[in-house]
């Protein structure tokens, strides 16, 4: 005889342990430190930096070593990059 599941067996989908926009660490001090200074300020501070490396650089002929470029591009992969992430799962 097959077994068969009826739509009380059935499997579901395991709710998320932490829901982060309804937690409460979103409501503590260093949370909102965070999102509201830390990271904006490496944000802009990589967009400069880019901006240096690309344009104002090249322009004025003092353009980037190859060692800080990749230090530059890195950084702004890494924060752009979780910044997506949060972006795509809803945290931000």
């Amino acid at each position: 005889m097959i077994a068969t599941t009826t739509d009380d067996q059935a499997a579901r989908p395991i709710p998320a342990t932490i829901p982060m926009p309804d937690h409460p660490i979103r409501q503590t001090g260093w949370f909102q430190a965070y999102v509201r200074l830390a990271r904006p300020t490496a944000e802009w501070v990589t967009a400069a930096g880019l901006l240096y490396a690309f344009v104002v650089g090249p322009a004025i002929e003092r353009p980037l070593a190859e060692g800080y470029l990749v230090q530059v591009l890195l950084f702004a992969g890494g924060i752009f990059g979780v910044r997506a992430f949060e972006k795509v799962k809803g945290v931000a």
